[in-house]
């Protein structure tokens, strides 16, 4: 055989084999069979990267730091992988709920006990709450509370109650009656002759004249007090006024005053 058809074999066997490396290469380097699912929809595709990033980006497929991908962006491409990509949404919601007034209410000796009266209608106030809202593939997912702030302060409803005793004069035919007395105080003592503790309120009597247990208003004070002691000096038309200090006691002296029985 001649050096020239010998040379002509040897080329064409070496082109046969890079063909055959060239096949074997090209069947091992491109992955087969890789399915792809993003937005509900699904790509059948092949490719020569190396892993998913460098897929995504060739097949131009967007996504980012929030979206979930599955297998992990960087793990390598292998025949027949299933990619799965969750597109994540965040988005931001202000809600707003009512702030219910509070009711206040204030003693006022202007009234009649029992009576009471609006001074100031309430007004519910606003807060403003927001919200931040993670949806996957448009779907709700989770609803996560950022912040709440009042917007709009509530103005209080504020009520009079009244304190004023309400005195019957004495009249003909009335279950009350007008006295005049005089009327002493005391600070001392840890329990009165009917067996309670004296507080203010408290008035030692002649249990003749006005009985234990009697209500007896004092116009002064603008106050009901109790018969519930007595004291030796305390005898006809005289009282003693259960004080809170010896100071204020002595401060009040001896007075002539009015009083009613109530009962």
């Amino acid at each position: 055989m001649k050096i020239k058809e010998k040379h002509k074999i040897v080329v064409f066997l070496s082109s046969v084999l890079i063909m055959i490396i060239s096949l074997f290469s090209y069947q091992i380097l491109k992955k087969e069979q890789i399915k792809i699912t993003v937005n509900g929809k699904e790509i059948i595709t092949s490719s020569f990267k190396k892993n998913i990033k460098s897929l995504l980006d060739e097949k131009g497929i967007e996504y980012d730091d929030y979206d979930k991908i599955t297998p992990d962006i960087n793990d390598e491409l292998k025949d027949y992988m299933q990619i799965n990509i969750v597109k994540i949404d965040i988005k931001e919601q202000k809600e707003y709920e009512k702030v219910p007034f509070e009711i206040t209410i204030n003693e006022d000796d202007s009234l009649s006990k029992g009576e009471t009266k609006v001074d100031q209608e309430g007004k519910d106030g606003e807060k403003e709450i927001t919200y931040e809202l993670i949806y996957e593939d448009g779907k709700l997912v989770e609803k996560n509370l950022v912040s709440e702030k009042v917007i709009k302060n509530p103005t209080d409803k504020v009520i009079k109650k009244g304190t004023k005793e309400e005195i019957t004069v004495a009249s003909r035919g009335s279950n009350s009656r007008q006295m005049s007395v005089v009327a002493t105080a005391y600070a001392t003592g840890t329990i009165t002759s009917t067996g309670t503790k004296p507080k203010w309120g408290t008035i030692a009597v002649d249990p003749n004249v006005i009985p234990y247990g009697t209500k007896v208003y004092i116009p002064k004070f603008n106050m009901t007090f109790t018969a519930e002691d007595c004291g030796g000096a305390i005898k006809g038309n005289k009282i003693d006024i259960f004080m809170g200090s010896k100071k204020e006691a002595y401060s009040w002296g001896r007075q002539t005053i009015d009083i009613y029985i109530l009962n």
